[in-house]
């Protein structure tokens, strides 16, 4: 086997004698220069979303739009979480994320108004198909052929993510991988290996004398075995192939050997490599799945290692989460008796644990979209 390539010679990149921490939103909009970024703790996001509408410079007539969805949408979620009874919490869900939706929407100035803005998403089955198991999604660009503006279609825009094509049918057992929190309960219940491999750092490094800044993402050796991948299809599955490759690596933490990716081609910059930052990160980011926690590094990310035949559905983090609560609302509105069916069969603790625990993960992900800017929960002792 021929020895792999080293790294690019360079150091870490640092703003201020600091090293520039991987985020989303590595810098503010300051000037002359971007400053980088920390992070934002908050006790209760929907007040950091609340002020973001208010400084995003609406006029008066979509300010006050923004707000009432704001509203609902804080409504449904406290209903929610405030609800001893699980039967409705599904739709109360999807109606704060759909609201939550229309907010960003708004506040990005993407659309002007959503008065008469549709889900964006159906379900069905596949013909002759069983419940859950041969459920599909079929989701619609926005505007449609009649200039209906599309909920989803509108939210995967906002973030600037790759967008499925117009009406396609999506299995829903391709969503449920998909999805971070509990992956493993999926991956038991389904008798699937797992698909998500934690990074151990994603790092920003530049070479100060050829000015010229890239990425290179690291991965414990022993989380690959485990997996029983190779370092190629770690790569091929994660979809980093096309701009990182693997370099030789001699880092260890704490005794364990890590894999290293590097980025294939480094970014020029004139004044500082912060100034690039913000244009790498968004060339990452819809391969990267990531978990909001109240402890240090409070941001973990991880790849998913999509199988090549399921990568035609492949939707963002945000996207995956908002579609299956989508289904299980409908489910919940229009078949209540197919719910119970499912929590009481193999993939009930799967779905009781996305209900429970994936909640606070999308309004805290959302916070950090309407801020641009990582959100976390603060510790409190």
């Amino acid at each position: 086997m021929p020895r792999l390539p080293q790294m690019r010679a360079g150091t870490e990149l640092k703003a201020r004698s600091r090293t520039a921490p991987f985020s989303f939103f590595p810098t503010s909009g300051a000037h002359p220069r971007p400053g980088v970024q920390s992070l934002l703790f908050a006790v209760d996001p929907w007040l950091i979303i609340r002020r973001a509408v208010e400084e995003a410079g609406l006029n008066a007539d979509e300010r006050r739009e923004a707000m009432s969805y704001l509203a609902q949408a804080e409504d449904f979620y406290r209903s929610a979480q405030g609800s001893q009874i699980g039967a409705a919490k599904p739709l109360q869900l999807y109606y704060a994320y759909l609201n939550l939706t229309k907010t960003l929407v708004i506040t990005r100035r993407q659309q002007s108004t959503l008065s008469n803005v549709q889900h964006g998403i159906s379900e069905s089955l596949a013909t002759g198909g069983n419940e859950f198991s041969d459920a599909q999604l079929t989701f619609f660009h926005s505007p449609n052929t009649r200039n209906q503006l599309q909920a989803y279609d509108e939210l995967v825009q906002s973030l600037q993510a790759q967008r499925l094509p117009n009406s396609h049918a999506l299995p829903l057992s391709t969503l449920l991988p998909q999805i971070l929190p509990g992956h493993r309960l999926w991956a038991s219940a389904a008798d699937k290996p797992e698909r998500f491999i934690a990074t151990q750092s994603i790092g920003y490094f530049e070479s100060i004398t050829r000015k010229k800044v890239w990425l290179r993402v690291y991965v414990f050796a022993e989380d690959v075995r485990r997996l029983s991948l190779t370092q190629d299809e770690v790569l091929t599955r994660s979809g980093l192939t096309p701009d990182f490759k693997k370099v030789r690596c001699d880092k260890e933490v704490a005794g364990r050997k890590l894999i290293c990716f590097e980025q294939k081609v480094a970014d020029d910059y004139t004044r500082h490599g912060v100034d690039q930052t913000e244009g790498l990160s968004a060339e990452i980011k819809d391969r990267l799945w990531v978990t909001v926690a109240s402890t240090p590094p409070y941001r973990r990310y991880y790849l998913y290692l999509c199988p090549s035949s399921e990568r035609q559905h492949l939707v963002p983090q945000l996207g995956s989460i908002y579609a299956l609560t989508y289904y299980l609302g409908s489910i919940t509105r229009y078949r209540p008796t197919v719910y119970q069916d499912i929590l009481d069969g193999e993939f009930g603790p799967r779905i009781a644990e996305f209900v429970s625990s994936q909640t606070a993960q999308f309004v805290y992900l959302m916070a950090s979209e309407f801020v641009r800017r990582e959100v976390s929960r603060p510790s409190i002792i």
